[in-house]
């Protein structure tokens, strides 16, 4: 029965192009189009060469095709089977048809019959009809089926291959196979030019490699015409994956022939009787007991031999613990068999071979699709299965037993029923069932996509989220796994492989074990990590059944090693590598069954270990002679493995990065004593967290291993005489987990700034230094003599104290000296002048206080920055009285308020003179002014944050109840002295970045306002350069990645304010001295920001935006329909963003989250504001676009009447309605009109269709009316003229003339708010200038 792929109305197929390399192979395909492109090339002779290359290669591959042809084996298919019945419509649709998609239930026969009926349809002459199985014992059984069917030898005309194993020859036509040969396939051949037709069954289970194959089988197709695609499926979802190949066709078969019989056994109503309790809640095997004996009792009363039963268990432990059970149930004439994928092929010849007795078999979910256990009538399904989830967040696989979905029972249930009537017992309740999902997550949605993404990269298949799968991976799952190869060194910051990254791609294992096989080679180890990565890459062979867990555990003693389960497993390979070099095949299974090691997985090991040294030979590696040490192995699977390291706590847990905790696996051989810090092969969460296969590390490995993920905090700086430099202790760390919490570091080679204060105030100033020059001691020995000074004179505070020392040396020493040998080095460099000027004074030291220098000091502190002062008495020079050094940089930063105080000795001057320029009718009030003054410098001995004006204003009417303002007083009839003289200048160093030699004068002057206008663009870049050099980035196209602060530290010590800005098209992060500039700027840069990481969003919202064919064709006399979609878009965005004056229009909250968006400082709240914007710009755009097309109806509308008027219109009015509607409607009406104007315009036009229709009954009052608001009109063209239109008071009044319009001539239409001609007039006389 046909389906359609999608809709009724499905595309029909297009009609196939003629083929000019008819019935050629297809591996010669490429071969023969590169001749042909050569052909058409080649001119003269060569045409003729090239040409008779072409013809003798194409005679031979069609000579092949022939002979292949000839040798198809004639297919006989079983009418039988539902298949048989819809041959006929098959084999047409795969002939007319690249892709088919067959929905066949189980029981179908579509896994047999369809490589036949591609025979049958005349596949397989040209290359390959291959067939993919989702596992290798699908792989094989049907490999042979099908060869039986066929009549023919397996391995020649019918053949398989899975992983180590293949029968397939030069005369093989049917080739089965897992889905990851092929892939593996595809790392060689792009274009599987071995095939001419796939087949990938099973596609509903929906595991990571077919997933993967279904998407690059998509764009192959496309390339290749004549390879063919049969998808099929049981009858899950069969329209997605015609919709995911463009509408291919479906065609649906019927599955079992005979009915199935569904019985609910709830676990909580069964009544084994191997319960103790029978009213307790029954475990799972309780409940597989009361269903096989039913089952049981159903067969004695019937008959031995009505059939076998399958019984769906979630893992080998559950059915080697079922087997036991059930072996002592000792049931009549039955045997009880096993099936999973890693059982022998002996094994499982007894499953697929009945024998006389009854079968109760126990199997895993691989026989719940693709494989047909013969005879079976009873279903036991327990309803769960173990599945492999990997969390993105925890960042290991997780391994639970989980409910299963209504399809994957369906699937189970379609187990019974072959042969005849089946019936299948559920151990849950038909309530339950209908409660679970219809289908299972597909693989791709619960597994770790880092390998996906490293085969996409070195396949160059472009990015993972462009890949068409089936189901678009979730975002946090690609996220990881491009943290994951960065975490691994495969890619870098811009996403593309890195030399390591493509090492690893040449090996088909986990990442993380090509990972440690590159680290392994690097560090001498390769020949052990080829052992421990093809161990890791399978199932563990050591096996501990439970009936002999403790022999199994002394027998696998013998491989122990205490320290490490990676060299245990170097021991277990030694060991058998040497029985195989020894022993027969037969002896070999001995030896591994006494030491309970599993043969056919040991065989696998060996074939894995072949072919990574098959790997390592390709890429040019060699393996090491000398054995590895313990150390560097381990370094080498810490390369892979760092993250599954752990760190004991109190509590016998291991803590691990990303605050994960783990325990030893029980059978571990560390268990008994775990060590500190080990290394776990695998992190797997069952009920709990495990940690399997582990050995014993020092976290300095983990620092020697990894560097580039660590985080380092560096704390306690002190001075350490014995070394001569400040030491501090560094805590390293690997995402949370504290490797190393205290490790001594020279903390001067890290922040020198700071070592080189502590290095003066902890060793220069107390003399806690051993050194050779005399300069400390010197100065020890005059500060000695300070004190001993200002003990005989019994005056404390005499001397100097420690921050004046500090700063003392500070300011004379060099940055780079923060140690003792630094200091040597640039002392002795020193000329003697230079290191005389060096030592203390005694004077010096105790001029302090009753000198006068605390009332006339040489500095000036600002913020951490000290400016020079320099005194001079000479009236009438330029620089009489105090002048100020100031450094471009700080230039800023001064406070005019600070500097009207000058210096302390001055104070009482300088307000005496203010007192006596006071008006007489102050004046008289504060006789005499000398005494006033000395009052107010003895009240404000520091000063006042205040000017001096205010503060000496205040003091006088606190004084004297008279009230004084600090502007009666007059600064500019001061003395010159009386104002502080500003220098701003550059400093001059050496030239080697030691002490400032010299202070180079750019200007000077004693009004700050005036250098500040002069030099404030230099000083403002200036202060930006110092401030911000750690900061400053330039050509930002993204987000910076560490947030962004709103205020640091700048030069000397002053607040600066880092800010994102506009710069041409990018935007670069600066620091500016301004807390007020650098708010509106930042604003700025993070819009301009968005509206980069928005740019494909605006691209797709004007190409999807709806515009109505009628409303562009209106437009088009305006401008274009695209220049109006754009401008929708652009307004749209601009209200969401929250830089056009506005609100967005269509959800408020999205506008408060705009208005926040100019002050986001951090990457993820940029991104999340990003995200909102983006999910709301198309509403927002659709909102604009009824607004515009209400308004332009309203316009096509009026515009005829007014281009072509009849007669009865007055020139002046119809002047005025048509300067009216070009100022509503122009080309850049959408851009230009502010929000709330264009959400009225749809309201102004229609009011000036009203005015036009009354106008022509009643032009005399029109005109009247129209007088009213001309004045408004004039004004309005005045200031368009100037330039001044757009200015807020302008924009305002314009807007408020259209409100008036309304008010005047259409006045049913309502105002938003009130006007009226006078209110009009006041605005305009608040406009226009006095």
């Amino acid at each position: 029965m046909r389906e359609p792929a999608s809709d009724p109305a499905a595309p029909a197929p297009r009609a196939a192009r003629p083929d000019a390399f008819d019935r050629v192979l297809a591996k010669d395909r490429g071969a023969l189009l590169r001749l042909q492109k050569r052909l058409s090339e080649a001119k003269g002779d060569a045409r003729a060469v090239v040409q008779d290359a072409l013809a003798q290669a194409l005679a031979k591959s069609r000579a092949g095709f022939d002979a292949r042809a000839a040798r198809l084996p004639e297919p006989r298919i079983d009418i039988d089977l539902p298949i048989g019945r819809e041959a006929d419509a098959i084999v047409e649709l795969i002939q007319k048809h690249q892709v088919v998609v067959i929905a066949g239930e189980t029981g179908s026969g579509k896994t047999t019959q369809l490589p036949k009926l591609c025979l049958a349809a005349g596949r397989g002459a040209a290359g390959l009809i291959g067939c993919t199985q989702p596992r290798r014992i699908a792989a094989r059984a049907v490999a042979k089926r099908v060869a039986e069917e066929l009549q023919v030898p397996l391995g020649k005309e019918v053949g398989w291959q899975v992983r180590f194993t293949e029968q397939v020859g030069e005369d093989t036509l049917i080739k089965f196979m897992t889905d990851g040969i092929l892939l593996a396939e595809i790392q060689k051949d792009r274009w599987l030019s071995a095939y001419d037709t796939i087949i990938v069954d099973e596609a509903h289970e929906r595991s990571l490699n077919i997933d993967f194959l279904l998407g690059y089988l998509k764009g192959l197709l496309k390339k290749r015409r004549d390879l063919k695609l049969i998808v099929t499926s049981a009858t899950i979802d069969t329209a997605r994956f015609a919709q995911h190949f463009d509408g291919a066709p479906v065609i649906s078969v019927e599955g079992r022939s005979y009915p199935v019989e569904v019985r609910y056994r709830p676990l909580e109503d069964t009544n084994a009787d191997v319960a103790s309790k029978p009213d307790a809640e029954k475990s799972l095997y309780e409940g597989l007991l009361a269903a096989c004996d039913e089952i049981t009792r159903e067969v004695d009363s019937a008959g031995v031999g009505r059939g076998d039963v399958l019984v769906f268990l979630p893992g080998e432990r559950e059915i080697r613990e079922v087997h036991h059970v059930l072996e002592r149930r000792k049931y009549r004439e039955t045997e009880v068999l096993p099936l999973y994928a890693r059982l022998s092929a002996k094994d499982q010849d007894r499953v697929f071979n009945p024998g006389p007795k009854r079968r109760i078999v126990l199997a895993t979910n691989v026989a719940e699709t693709s494989l047909t256990v013969p005879r079976i009538r009873y279903v036991v399904d327990p309803g769960t299965a173990r599945v492999k989830r990997y969390s993105p967040r925890m960042k290991l696989d997780r391994l639970h037993i989980e409910d299963i979905a209504q399809a994957s029972a369906d699937q189970r249930k379609g187990r019974c029923g072959r042969v005849s009537s089946g019936i299948c017992y559920r151990l849950y309740s038909e309530v339950d069932f209908n409660s679970r999902p219809r289908y299972t997550d597909p693989e791709l949605l619960r597994s770790s996509l880092s390998g996906v993404i490293l085969r996409m990269l070195s396949l160059g298949l472009g990015r993972v989220e462009d890949f068409p799968f089936i189901d678009a991976p979730d975002p946090r799952a690609v996220a990881d796994g491009w943290q994951q190869l960065a975490e691994l060194g495969a890619v870098d910051k811009h996403r593309q492989l890195t030399p390591v990254g493509r090492q690893m791609a040449a090996f088909a294992v986990d990442v993380k074990l090509a990972r440690m096989l590159i680290a392994a080679k690097e560090r001498g180890a390769l020949r052990e990590m080829i052992v421990i990565a093809s161990f890791l890459g399978l199932q563990d062979p050591r096996e501990r059944p439970p009936e002999a867990r403790e022999a199994a555990d002394r027998a696998h003693a013998a491989f122990a090693d205490e320290r490490s389960e990676f060299v245990s497993i170097l021991k277990l390979w030694d060991a058998y590598r040497a029985a195989h070099e020894d022993l027969s095949q037969s002896k070999l299974r001995d030896w591994c069954g006494q030491r309970f090691l599993n043969f056919l997985r040991l065989r696998e090991w060996r074939e894995l270990h072949r072919q990574l040294i098959l790997n390592c030979e390709a890429l040019g590696w060699t393996q090491n002679d000398a054995p590895a040490d313990y150390a560097e192995l381990h370094r080498a699977l810490l390369a892979g493995l760092a993250l599954q390291t752990g760190h004991r706590s109190e509590k016998g847990l291991y803590e691990a990065p990303r605050s994960r905790k783990f325990g030893l696996f029980p059978a571990s051989t560390l268990a008994q004593k775990p060590p500190p810090w080990v290394l776990c092969a695998t992190l797997l969460d069952t009920a709990k967290v495990w940690g399997i296969t582990a050995a014993k590390i020092e976290p300095e490995w983990v620092i020697d291993a990894v560097p580039h993920l660590l985080s380092r905090r560096h704390f306690d700086p002190h001075w350490s005489r014995r070394q001569g430099r400040v030491q501090g202790s560094e805590q390293i760390g690997l995402f949370g987990l504290v490797l190393l919490p205290k490790k001594p570091v020279h903390y001067g080679g890290l922040y020198p700034d700071e070592a080189r204060e502590i290095f003066v105030r902890q060793a220069l100033v107390t003399g806690e230094i051993d050194t050779r020059i005399p300069l400390v001691k010197r100065n020890l020995a005059t500060l000695e003599r300070a004190l001993e000074e200002e003990a005989k004179q019994r005056r404390a505070g005499l001397v100097v104290d420690e921050d004046w020392q500090v700063r003392w040396y500070l300011d004379r020493l060099p940055g780079d000296v923060h140690n003792t040998a630094a200091l040597e080095s640039w002392y002795g460099k020193l000329d003697p002048a230079a290191r005389k000027a060096l030592e203390w004074s005694l004077a010096e030291l105790m001029s302090v206080e009753g000198s006068g220098v605390e009332r006339f000091p040489k500095f000036l502190p600002l913020g951490d920055a000290r400016l020079a002062l320099h005194y001079r008495f000479e009236p009438g020079h330029a620089e009489d009285g105090v002048t100020l050094d100031v450094p471009l940089h700080l230039l800023p930063a001064l406070d005019a308020a600070r500097f009207s105080w000058l210096v302390p000795g001055l104070v009482e001057e300088k307000a005496t003179e203010l007192i006596r320029g006071l008006p007489k009718a102050l004046r008289r009030n504060f006789v005499p002014a000398p005494d006033f003054a000395r009052a107010f410098a003895l009240a404000f001995p520091e000063g006042d944050a205040d000017s001096i004006h205010g503060a000496l204003a205040r003091f006088l009417a606190k004084a004297t109840g008279v009230e004084v303002s600090a502007l009666d007083f007059d600064e500019s009839a001061l003395e010159p002295h009386l104002r502080m003289n500003l220098r701003v200048g550059e400093v001059d160093s050496d030239g080697n970045g030691r002490a400032p030699r010299g202070f180079r004068v750019l200007g000077a002057s004693r009004s700050l306002d005036e250098l500040k206008s002069r030099f404030g663009a230099e000083a403002e870049k200036a202060f930006a350069a110092r401030a911000g050099e750690r900061l400053a980035r330039e050509g930002l196209r993204e987000f910076p990645a560490e947030p962004i602060p709103v205020e640091i530290a700048g030069a000397g010590g002053l607040p600066a304010f880092p800010a994102l800005v506009v710069d041409g098209d990018d935007v670069a992060l600066r620091v500016l001295a301004d807390r007020e500039a650098a708010s509106q700027a930042h604003a700025g840069g993070v819009i301009r920001l968005a509206e980069i990481a928005l740019a494909d969003a605006v691209k797709s919202a004007r190409k999807q935006l709806p515009l109505n064919p009628k409303t562009a064709m209106v437009y088009t006399a305006v401008a274009t329909a695209e220049q109006l979609r754009a401008d929708l878009v652009a307004k749209a965005l601009a209200a969401l963003l929250g830089h056009d004056g506005s609100e967005a229009t269509s959800v408020r909250p999205d506008a408060n989250a705009a208005r926040g968006l100019a002050t986001l400082r951090d990457r993820e709240a940029f991104h999340k504001a990003i995200a909102a914007v983006k999910q709301k710009l198309f509403a927002e755009a659709m909102a604009r676009l009824k607004i515009a097309e209400a308004a332009l109806t309203q316009y096509a509308e009026i515009r005829p009447k007014l281009e072509a008027p009849v007669m009865g219109w007055a020139k002046a009015n119809l002047d005025d309605l048509r300067a009216q509607l070009a100022g509503l409607v122009h080309p850049a009406f959408v851009r230009e009109t502010p929000p709330e104007a264009f959400n009225e315009l749809p309201r102004y036009l229609k009011a000036l269709a009203l005015r036009a229709e009354r106008a022509l009954r009643d032009p005399t009052r029109d005109q009247q009316r129209m007088l009213e608001v001309q004045p408004f009109a004039k004004a309005l063209d005045e200031a368009r003229r100037r330039g001044d239109s757009l200015q807020p008071g302008w924009q305002a009044l314009r807007w408020d003339l259209e409100e008036l319009r309304v008010s005047l001539f259409a006045q049913e239409l309502g105002t938003k708010r009130p006007v009226s001609a006078k209110r009009l007039a006041r605005q305009l006389g608040a406009l226009l200038p006095s």
